[in-house]
């Protein structure tokens, strides 16, 4: 037996011992129940952020928490993307900029599947991506420890490319536009006749504040980097500096998604 065939066993028998169907386990979290199937299975480990729910659901042994951090590297969350989360969880603010999708703590369910969809390798389940995906929203629904302030810088292509089909894009911007009117949450849009600015890398960028020290994220295509040395998360927060100043204000950002979500449906 694998370490993966041995953890998935006994999340089954923890589940089973509390008389708990996958569906039921599956909505606690929310996930899809192919996600607890893939995990009973043992062709994934529950990601990190799910582990720690999983022992209070079904009275998982710690035992098997040791385990699963041994086997940390899975194929649902990449080792650098578990690093992020990490941090995402523990930031008193985040700011990001998005050149050419929708931030992902901002995806709905039907636009995270079409844009993980493209990028699906063989053996990876599309569904506990999306479900990570979409667990990683909740800091913004947290009241203890607060949620953290979050400002999104957007490039007008992510409000402009189709992605998912016209119901899926006018429903995303509308939740855009809704998450925008929070107190914690800022929304701006870099508008096409600006030209030419400091994103055109098409690299999203990601600064986290930690108690005072701050930690960055720069994504590409094929991975993503946790950047802690200081004076290169200097460089990342003085690129984002330059993107904010090309931004419109919010109350005309969300005015535009808003527009948009109207065109996407007309």
């Amino acid at each position: 037996m694998t370490a993966r065939q041995f953890v998935g066993k006994e999340i089954r028998h923890a589940r089973e011992a509390k008389g708990m169907s996958r569906v039921t386990l599956a909505r606690l979290f929310p996930v899809s129940e192919s996600t607890i199937r893939w995990w009973e299975s043992g062709r994934t480990v529950p990601a990190d952020q799910y582990v720690a729910s999983l022992i209070k659901f079904v009275d998982l042994p710690e035992t098997v928490r040791r385990v699963i951090d041994d086997l940390a590297s899975n194929e649902v969350a990449p080792e650098w993307l578990g690093r992020w989360v990490s941090v995402e969880r523990r930031a008193t603010s985040l700011l990001t900029f998005e050149p050419l999708v929708i931030p992902g703590l901002f995806q709905t369910p039907e636009y995270a599947r079409a844009v993980l969809r493209l990028g699906k390798e063989s053996g990876v389940d599309l569904e506990a991506q999306i479900g990570e995906r979409l667990g990683r929203q909740a800091i913004l629904d947290r009241d203890d420890p607060p949620p953290p302030l979050f400002h999104a810088i957007l490039d007008e292509a992510a409000i402009r490319r189709p992605v998912g089909g016209p119901k899926t894009m006018s429903d995303q911007l509308l939740r855009v536009a809704e998450l925008a009117q929070r107190d914690m949450i800022i929304v701006q849009v870099i508008p096409f006749h600006v030209g030419e600015h400091a994103g055109f890398a098409g690299s999203t960028l990601m600064l986290a504040s930690l108690d005072g020290t701050e930690v960055a994220y720069v994504d590409n295509a094929l991975r993503g980097d946790v950047i802690e040395k200081s004076e290169d998360v200097a460089a990342v927060r003085r690129l984002w500096q330059k993107l904010s100043s090309k931004a419109r204000p919010e109350d005309e950002s969300v005015d535009m998604i808003k527009k948009a979500a109207a065109v996407w449906v007309s």
